[in-house]
């Protein structure tokens, strides 16, 4: 069924076409309020359910190790990133040579886009992750894409077909971001075993840890295996520190090496957020009970969906998008009015909205509105 992206997304629709990424005909954006309307909405809005954000907050290690960092926050991070960066390696059976720190790992994309302008071009799924396509517009990179199939998953048949001597670098989002569908272990594995021989694959893996298929698995091996791989993480999502800006990147040394060079601040991650990320790091407790909380609150949404006659795309994620009856921006603006913020959207005629997945109450709140506006 069809999927679309959000608001924010949508903003620099034209852009697609000025970075050489083609959209179809039939998809056209839901147009945005101003950013300080936005603002404004969700500092008053009981619900906000807009971002993707968790509702569970941070670890409690990580609550405790970001207090405890208050007290050396006089002093630069130097020796916190490289304790970090040996951190993170050790949980993902690498060296630190294989590890970038990243403001999120939206920095990580940042530099490695940087990377791929200077070598060709980047090829990515129609549609993927928008701040990707916003990023390569503006670094100047050449941006090619592949629709998404029926399903509303990659084509890699098709991106396999598409990568030439043009491209420097190959973008699979998975979960894929807007569609919340993934790419099974195996068949990305031999997509990337492939694609790596000819040029660089970036794997986002944004939503990683939501993600409960038995088919689905990291592509973090990859690098363990030494192919010309990278892998995007981030502390965003279910640790619940996107307002603490933490993120990654695993990749070739050679490859992270040759990243600095697009560093444009010695030290974007502050010490307080380098705590509470460290903190979180081998927490499987915690990533497993938010995980089964968003898993139960998300199966109840499916249902009232269900109950409602509203088309949806079963998500991997922390997110659903559904189909609604008449104009997305009005029905978001009803539901705003109420004191819930979401995403609406617009795509091959039809009009959509994505709703993040909040608690068990917040989503009886969110429905009982819903109603209210259907």
């Amino acid at each position: 069924m069809p999927t679309g992206m959000n608001r924010r997304e949508w903003l620099r629709a034209s852009a697609w076409s000025a970075a050489g990424l083609a959209l179809g005909l039939e998809t056209t954006a839901c147009g945005k309020q101003p950013r300080e309307e936005e603002l404004r909405a969700a500092e008053v809005a009981g619900l906000k359910l807009n971002s993707n954000e968790s509702p569970y907050g941070l670890p409690p290690g990580s609550r405790e190790a970001l207090v405890r960092a208050v007290e050396r926050s006089q002093f630069y991070p130097h020796r916190s990133y490289p304790e970090f960066r040996a951190a993170v390696a050790e949980s993902e059976g690498t060296t630190a040579e294989n590890i970038v720190l990243g403001a999120g790992s939206t920095e990580v994309m940042t530099m490695l886009i940087h990377l791929a302008a200077e070598q060709g071009g980047a090829l990515a799924a129609d549609p993927t992750y928008f701040d990707f396509v916003s990023y390569a517009e503006a670094a100047r990179c050449p941006l090619h894409s592949v629709p998404v199939t029926d399903h509303f998953v990659h084509d890699l048949d098709g991106m396999a077909a598409r990568i030439g001597p043009d491209i420097a670098l190959v973008y699979i989002c998975n979960p894929l971001n807007p569609t919340g569908t993934i790419v099974p272990r195996d068949t990305l594995r031999a997509f990337c075993e492939a694609a790596s021989r000819k040029t660089l694959v970036v794997v986002d893996e944004a939503y990683h840890e939501y993600v409960d298929d038995p088919h689905y698995g990291s592509m973090a091996g990859l690098v363990r295996e030494g192919r010309n791989v990278v892998v995007t993480r981030t502390f965003s999502k279910i640790y619940g520190m996107a307002g603490l800006r933490v993120g990654f990147g695993i990749g070739p040394a050679r490859v992270i090496e040759s990243l600095d060079r697009f560093r444009m601040n010695f030290a974007s991650i502050a010490c307080t957020s380098l705590a509470a990320a460290r903190a979180a790091l081998g927490d499987s407790a915690f990533v497993r009970g938010v995980r089964e909380k968003n898993r139960a609150a998300k199966s109840y949404l499916f249902g009232e969906l269900k109950k409602l006659g509203l088309a949806y795309i079963p998500s991997h994620t922390n997110f659903v998008l559904f189909e609604v009856p008449r104009d997305a921006r009005e029905m978001q603006a009803q539901l705003e009015d109420r004191g819930v913020l979401v995403r609406p959207f617009k795509i091959k005629q039809k009009n959509w909205i994505r709703v993040s997945i909040g608690t068990r109450k917040e989503m009886e709140t969110f429905v009982s509105t819903l109603h209210s506006v259907i």
